[in-house]
């Protein structure tokens, strides 16, 4: 199928306003029907997805990613994870748009990251919803989509691999995948002296993969709020590993460990929760220090899931279209 140049020059085409309009489909966020969006829809028999007068071009794709994560994101009166549903779906449409019409890497470029932001900051938010409300494994694949394509045309202009996007993109796939080998071949190409935050990501990554959990809590706190929130998914995991790899090193008769010390390496909110893990895993805790030992431990145990709370200096939307 060769690429179109879209006409439509509406965040919706004319048709799908009526149709859905017809059929009682508006959503509840879109009650101006002045702003509705452009829902996702699979191609099908008689359902041909590239019309000119149905494809959005790329400024009215921009704008539209502008509007859902500045407008809509920011909307109170209605659940979160029903906004984040309408907004998954708009992107989705969007990023369909671009790639029927070939989009150039330019474009994508513009396009893109506001929506892998978007991805990284719901893991986050929506990391307590129960599976049924919001599919952290869907959003993530969504979020992996989108990066990878970045990351790959990043790497077909190396000479553009120092300016603060491409470090900014790096480095946040590093980091929603630690210790993935995988992953860190592909950031190899990318580093050098101007790509700190490239750097920082691979090392903590090449930390976790070796058993060094102590380069966590060392520089957790000097990644920007989006790497944070793809960290703080991968917590309990990393809590757990931790914790057994403390009891194996600490491990003797009557070996006490402060809880304040090891709630910071753990990067609990406050000390009860430490508490909490520690019991969880099958570990006595006297007074402020836990008890660490081998044969205590239970590694049979569930991970623990205990939401890592992250300040957002700015208003969220100003970070997602930064």
């Amino acid at each position: 199928m060769l690429p179109v140049e879209g006409i439509c020059m509406e965040m919706c085409p004319k048709e799908e306003i009526m149709m859905r309009k017809s059929k009682k489909l508006v959503h509840q966020l879109e009650c101006n029907p002045l702003k509705m969006v452009k829902c996702f829809s699979r191609s099908a028999a008689g359902n041909s997805l590239n019309k000119p007068h149905i494809l959005r071009p790329p400024s009215v794709l921009r704008n539209t990613v502008s509007y859902l994560l500045n407008e809509v994101l920011t909307v109170k009166n209605v659940p979160f994870n029903i906004v984040y549903d309408f907004i998954d779906d708009r992107l989705n449409s969007i990023r369909q748009d671009a790639t029927i019409q070939a989009v150039s890497n330019q474009d994508w470029m513009t396009i893109l990251p506001p929506i892998i932001r978007f991805h990284a900051y719901a893991a986050h938010k929506c990391y307590e919803y129960d599976v049924n409300t919001f599919d952290p494994f869907l959003n993530m694949k969504h979020f992996h989509d989108s990066i990878f394509k970045i990351v790959k045309i990043l790497s077909e202009d190396l000479g553009e691999s120092t300016n603060e996007l491409c470090s900014e993109m790096v480095s946040l796939l590093i980091v929603t995948n630690l210790g993935d080998y995988n992953v860190l071949q592909q950031a190899l190409p990318f580093i050098s002296k101007k790509n700190a935050l490239i750097k920082v990501a691979i090392l903590l990554s090449l930390s976790i993969m070796n058993g060094n959990f102590g380069q966590l809590f060392e520089t957790y706190h000097t990644f920007p709020a989006m790497h944070q929130c793809v960290i703080c998914v991968q917590l309990p995991m990393l809590r757990k590993n931790i914790l057994k790899s403390m009891c194996m090193g600490f491990n003797c008769k009557n070996n006490y460990f402060p809880i304040s010390i090891l709630s910071k390496m753990l990067l609990h909110n406050e000390p009860r929760e430490t508490i909490k893990e520690c019991q969880h895993y099958g570990l006595t805790v006297v007074g402020d220090k836990v008890e660490l030992s081998k044969s205590s431990f239970n590694n049979e145990a569930d991970e623990l899931h205990l939401k890592k709370e992250i300040k957002f200096k700015v208003n969220i939307s100003t970070i997602l279209n930064t």
